[in-house]
């Protein structure tokens, strides 16, 4: 009996566990995209090509990376600020976070 018991324990909170888990995994919850930009859908050459323009207007030196990514880099007061912009058809991300660089880009992006 205590055997029994103790196996139907087990049983319910595996189950609890699954189905909590099941609920919080939805489509639209992303831990690694939750701080993307994202904008309406435009081919990936018009992407790369507003970003790079919007970054060189803004004093950034943008360097091709990958046909996803590049590297922006600017010079302030003798200091140095490079970060890496992951983008797609419809989303950006700037890693680290740099929020002069995201404006441009979003006001860019979302014309």
């Amino acid at each position: 009996m205590k055997k029994n018991l103790i196996t139907s324990l087990a049983f319910l909170l595996s189950t609890l566990l699954f189905v909590s888990c099941s609920a919080t995994s939805g489509e639209n919850v992303d831990a690694k995209t939750a701080n993307y930009t994202y904008f309406t859908p435009m081919p990936l050459r018009e992407v790369h090509n507003i970003i790079k323009q919007a970054g060189e207007e803004s004093g950034w030196r943008m360097t091709e990376f990958k046909d996803h990514e590049m590297i922006a880099e600017k010079t302030e007061n003798g200091n140095t600020k490079a970060v890496t912009i992951d983008f797609g058809k419809n989303y950006f991300h700037i890693e680290p976070s740099n929020s002069d660089l995201d404006d441009a880009l979003t006001d860019n992006l979302k014309k």
